[in-house]
C-alpha cells in the first residue's frame, strides 16, 4: 500500500520512541534539516536502552508504552518546554525542535535556516529595487489611487 511521505515519516518518528503528539508536529519537518536526525538517533538510542531494561524487568509492551509516555512527558516539564496553558501537542514538540536547532546552531554557526536565508534575500532584494530607482522617479509613482463608492445595495463602483 502506498502511504504519503507525512505518513512515513511520522511512522520512521513512531519507531525512532517519539510519542504519538510528537511524531504527529515533527512530522511536518524534513528529515533533511541538520538537527533532526540527531535528535531521532538520541531519541532511538535512550528509547532502545528502556526497551531492554523493561524487557529484564518483565514489563507488558503496555505498560512499557504507558511508563515512556509518562517519562518523555516529564521531560518535556523539567527542560520547560510545556507552559500550563499548553496542550500535549504541536506547540511543545516545536519547543523542543526549536532547541534542537538552536543548539546546532551553536555547534555550527555558519549555518543559516532556510526561512532566514529566504526572509535575508528578500530584504537585500528590496534593498537593491530602493536604490536602483531612488532618484528616477517620484514616491508613490506608478500606483494609481483608485477611489471606490459604495453602492446601497451592496458591491462597489470605481469613480474616475
Amino acid at each position: 500500500m502506498y502511504r504519503t511521505r507525512r505518513q512515513e515519516r511520522y511512522e520512521r518518528l513512531r519507531k525512532c520512541g517519539f510519542c504519538g503528539f510528537e511524531a504527529r508536529a515533527l512530522s511536518r519537518v524534513s528529515p533533511r534539516v541538520p538537527y533532526m536526525m540527531p535528535l531521532m538517533k538520541e531519541r532511538l538510542a535512550e528509547y532502545e536502552r528502556a526497551k531492554k531494561r523493561a524487557q529484564r524487568q518483565g514489563l507488558s509492551e503496555v505498560d512499557f508504552n504507558r511508563q515512556w509516555l509518562t517519562h518523555i512527558k516529564r521531560r518535556y516539564l523539567v527542560k520547560g518546554l510545556k507552559r500550563r496553558t499548553d496542550t500535549w501537542g504541536v506547540t511543545a514538540a516545536f519547543r523542543m525542535l526549536k532547541q534542537a536547532e538552536k543548539e546546532y546552531k551553536y555547534k555550527h554557526p555558519e549555518y543559516d535556516s532556510p526561512w532566514e536565508k529566504r526572509q535575508k534575500q528578500w530584504r537585500d532584494f528590496i534593498a537593491k529595487i530602493d536604490r536602483a530607482y531612488e532618484g528616477k522617479y517620484p514616491k508613490g509613482y506608478g500606483r494609481k489611487l483608485v477611489k471606490l463608492r459604495y453602492l446601497p445595495e451592496g458591491g462597489a463602483e470605481i469613480e474616475e
